[in-house]
């Protein structure tokens, strides 16, 4: 298992995160990608290395996870899939806000190697809210309710709760959601094909 923990860290291309020693790592490598170093990467990779075990920097586990996914040109690191889906789900075990978040919508969109599973994805969503506050999460559980077919699922008192909560935060498309679909007096489906696509249009 430590080995592939190692082989997935290495993937690690570029991103920002809280843990400075993480964060100072990102950077070489992502310097390193820039002018095409290898060194540069590799310098960064045992920086990276050393957060995520030395001192269990779950950060940069769970951005091993995200990179992984999309491999590295410069290394020649194929984009592993599977090895990436591994540690993702060990961080949602951890409920770790961003895994829980991210597996919720590949779930919801069938993609990333995972099936469509909706209930799922709604449970990880509520999760994410109720143990981390997660704004962008309890509007798409508010979605899943209202639109779900799923006897016992569409709770009004539940869905305005969450999008409520999202409404304050200032979670992009809540609003229009809550006016439009929920208190418009006829119901119609979002529609959303790809939630992942459809978020960043927001």
């Amino acid at each position: 298992m430590i080995n592939l923990f190692l082989i997935i860290t290495l993937f690690v291309i570029q991103s920002v995160f809280a843990s400075p020693l993480s964060d100072g790592a990102l950077r070489l490598i992502q310097v390193g990608n820039e002018i095409s170093s290898r060194d540069v990467v590799l310098r960064g990779q045992s920086l990276l290395l050393k957060g995520a075990f030395d001192l269990n920097d779950i950060d940069a586990l769970y951005e091993s996870s995200k990179q992984v996914r999309e491999g590295n040109d410069l290394m020649e690191y194929p984009p592993l899939e599977r090895e990436a889906n591994e540690i993702l789900i060990k961080l949602v075990k951890q409920s770790y806000d961003p895994a829980l978040y991210d597996y919720g919508l590949y779930l919801l969109d069938g993609k990333g190697g995972f099936v469509r599973n909706e209930f799922l994805a709604l449970n990880l969503f509520e999760e994410s809210f109720k143990v981390h506050g997660n704004a962008d999460s309890a509007f798409i559980a508010a979605v899943i309710r209202n639109e779900s077919l799923v006897p016992g699922t569409k709770k009004p008192q539940r869905i305005d709760e969450l999008l409520t909560f999202a409404i304050l935060n200032k979670v992009k498309g809540a609003q229009e959601y809550q006016d439009e679909h929920v208190k418009s007096g006829y119901w119609r489906s979002l529609s959303v094909s790809n939630w992942k696509d459809w978020l960043l249009d927001q």
